[in-house]
């Protein structure tokens, strides 16, 4: 990445953004991906209408960021934390427009992360059928706006983003081929707090490590770790 980093800095001092974004594109090709699976899920929780918001959209803008403050990106690993951030801030801003995500129910990202793993360890099971169930109601209202108001029972995923969700969960390609075990972690995902999914989400489609989605989130890569780990523990001992 350092030699395409340095051709950004030679097509950014000609000012062809044509060459730069092409650049980009090579650079994290998973990028697209990672976004259009993130505007599928805002979509599945009704935070975003379908079909209305495309995915080429928001890689136009965040190209369009990282041309315009590429003067301030040190690196390829800070160009990278950058571009990522910058899909999670747009989808997001998306969202907040259409008046599906309430501002007053966020919480400080250090309780956020306690009631997310509190939630996924003591609350959900998983029945014979391969159906996640609630053990118990919640009864913090502040988690609350975590969890979909209408969950499908099962996340259909493409053959891509299927693989790179086993390879991150330790799991194969063949693990997946199971239908019993794709319906679980399908129940699973949908029933995981937003922070949580959003975490999974860059580790197996994005492709960062756990040092590069802490500083994306706002957590320590030892949260980013428990996180995938607990996941990981979830659908493991759920087969």
């Amino acid at each position: 990445m350092k030699t395409q980093f340095k051709d950004l800095q030679r097509h950014k001092a000609a000012d062809n953004k044509t060459e730069f974004d092409k650049i980009l594109m090579q650079m994290l090709p998973r990028l697209q991906k990672y976004i259009e699976h993130r505007i599928k899920m805002y979509e599945a929780k009704k935070w975003l209408p379908k079909n209305f918001y495309a995915p080429q959209d928001v890689l136009a803008d965040v190209y369009m960021n990282a041309y315009t403050e590429f003067e301030r990106i040190n690196n390829p690993q800070d160009l990278k934390i950058r571009l990522f951030s910058w899909a999670d801030q747009i989808i997001g801003d998306y969202a907040v427009k259409e008046n599906k995500i309430p501002n007053s129910k966020k919480l400080p990202v250090n309780q956020l992360v306690k009631e997310e793993l509190k939630f996924m360890l003591e609350d959900l099971t998983v029945n014979a059928d391969g159906e996640v169930v609630l053990v118990n109601d919640l009864k913090d209202e502040d988690i609350s706006y975590q969890q979909d108001e209408f969950k499908p029972k099962v996340f259909i995923f493409d053959y891509d983003s299927q693989n790179a969700f086993a390879k991150s969960l330790g799991l194969t390609a063949d693990d997946f081929r199971d239908e019993k075990l794709r319906s679980i972690f399908g129940s699973i995902y949908s029933q995981l707090p937003e922070m949580a999914r959003r975490v999974l989400d860059l580790n197996a489609l994005g492709g960062l490590s756990y040092g590069e989605i802490a500083e994306i989130v706002g957590i320590t890569p030892d949260e980013v770790e428990k996180i995938i780990v607990t996941i990981k523990d979830k659908v493991k001992s759920s087969r």
